[in-house]
């Protein structure tokens, strides 16, 4: 299984490449205090929806799963290694913007932490959450279908949304609810309860998609 995590990082390594480079630029474009350092969390979420959806893309290309099947692996170990490369990235990317956080404070480009703390916890959920919807239709339908469903089901979430608050007054009804800030503590617990519900999000989303990879003819 380690060889097949090993694989999906060399089928990604140039993209990784990339997206670090841009992470640079976002983050040297934050250092400047022309964006707010909110936007590298926003960049991360971006980066890791995208990326299992192009080691799908390659595997299709080459035929990876007859090549695959043929090996003494088994179904459940491949689905494994592919959520638990998802779950490394994850991981690496709040890490790089963990230390993008930290610098950007240090030079005094940050005014609240705590913020920026409570954005990267959400954006990092987020990511994790936008893979535990894609993976299984990945899984079901390949990455073209599978792209444009789900871009369909984000859209479908917005309108439900939108729906939802227009008749309340939209935006400005959320803006006038008097809500308390978080303590301190609050603050620095929820990292791990933003970790603990990824997980879980994963785990559900690994089922089905064993499911749909058992019962997919290769």
């Amino acid at each position: 299984m380690t060889g097949l995590i090993l694989k999906d990082f060399l089928i990604l390594r140039k993209s990784l490449r990339s997206y670090l480079v841009m992470l640079l630029i976002y983050a040297g474009i934050a250092f400047t205090g022309v964006w707010s350092a909110d936007i590298v969390g926003v960049l991360m979420i971006v980066m890791v929806a995208l990326l299992p959806m192009n080691v799908f893309a390659y595997d299709k290309q080459c035929q990876w799963d007859t090549y695959n099947l043929a090996l003494p692996v088994g179904r459940t170990k491949t689905v494994a290694a592919r959520y638990l490369c998802v779950l490394l990235i994850c991981l690496a990317s709040a890490a790089l913007t963990a230390v993008c956080g930290v610098a950007l404070w240090a030079a005094g480009r940050m005014e609240e932490p705590a913020e920026f703390l409570i954005t990267c916890s959400i954006m990092g959920l987020m990511s994790v959450l936008v893979n535990a919807i894609m993976l299984p239709f990945l899984y079901k339908f390949g990455p073209e279908r599978a792209r444009m469903m789900f871009y369909g089901i984000m859209g479908g979430v917005v309108l439900l949304v939108a729906a939802f608050l227009f008749p309340l007054g939209g935006l400005e009804w959320l803006k006038s609810l008097d809500i308390a800030e978080p303590t301190l503590g609050q603050i620095a617990v929820l990292p791990a309860v933003a970790a603990a519900a990824g997980v879980a999000l994963l785990a559900l989303s690994f089922l089905l998609s064993r499911y749909f990879y058992g019962a997919k003819d290769v």
